[in-house]
């Protein structure tokens, strides 16, 4: 089943499906990644949105999509990151499996940080991870463009120029990385 919400596509406000629970409209589950690599240090990998339906084509973003039902936080982040960039990851950071029994386990993750998108075309809940990847980066038509290695500092000063050059949650995002690592937006 599922529900309605207003949300805005970009120019105006549009009515779009939403997943239903107890009646209730929730958030859609969506991961992100901050990869980093030994290959590159001080850098971490930004993409071009992809999908000509989407408002925030051409936009710049982390790699992650939408969480499937019954994967891991390692199997879905690992996923999303490998379709969009083509690289394999070999470390996520802040994830441990816990096996109760035979038929039940569970993940804990301690992301990076959550955003919530609350507007732009669902709901979602972002959990960021950070990562290491390795291998060759190539795009993924329809999905992302131009993914490449940015260095922190062409980073910050990108997000100091133009906000909306951004995907909002991937600004977020990034504001938070940058102030983890404990340095800021110039």
């Amino acid at each position: 089943m599922t529900g309605r919400h207003e949300m805005f596509d970009g120019t105006k406000a549009v009515t779009v499906d939403v997943p239903l629970s107890g009646g209730e409209n929730v958030m859609v589950p969506v991961v992100r990644a901050v990869v980093v690599s030994q290959a590159h240090p001080d850098s971490i990998i930004l993409q071009r949105r992809d999908d000509a339906s989407e408002s925030v084509i051409g936009q710049l973003e982390i790699p992650g999509g939408r969480w499937r039902s019954g994967e891991s936080p390692v199997d879905a982040i690992s996923r999303e990151v490998a379709e969009e960039t083509g690289l394999h990851v070999i470390r996520v950071d802040g994830v441990s499996i816990d096996c109760l029994d035979d038929r039940r386990s569970v993940a804990s993750i301690r992301p990076l940080v959550v955003v919530a998108g609350i507007g732009g075309a669902f709901p979602a809940a972002h959990m960021v991870l950070v990562v290491e990847a390795v291998g060759t980066l190539r795009s993924a038509p329809g999905e992302s463009a131009d993914v490449r290695w940015w260095h922190l500092d062409e980073i910050r000063t990108a997000m100091g120029q133009n906000r909306d050059d951004f995907i909002p949650s991937t600004y977020a995002a990034l504001d938070a990385y940058l102030d983890w690592l404990g340095s800021t937006v110039s």
